[in-house]
């Protein structure tokens, strides 16, 4: 199994990807969120931060300005 495939599995994406899936409406969305780089993250994308407690932190508060509509 390759880093990516270990990553999907981790309990951190599949939270994120959970919470992702109730902002977008569907997993496929979430999904494709997941891996296109965000202005919001400077231009990283949500799958590389997540990796690691501070990324995990900037990617959540990003999905809920999203949410509620905040993009600054």
């Amino acid at each position: 199994m390759n880093g990516v495939q270990q990553d999907r599995r981790s309990p951190d994406y599949l939270t994120v990807l959970t919470e992702a899936t109730r902002v977008f409406g569907s997993r496929e969305a979430a999904q494709t969120w997941m891996i296109t780089p965000a202005l919001g993250l400077d231009g990283r994308c949500p799958t590389d931060l997540v990796r690691n407690a501070d990324g995990l932190t900037k990617v959540r508060l990003f999905l809920q300005r999203i949410e509620y509509g905040v993009y600054t």
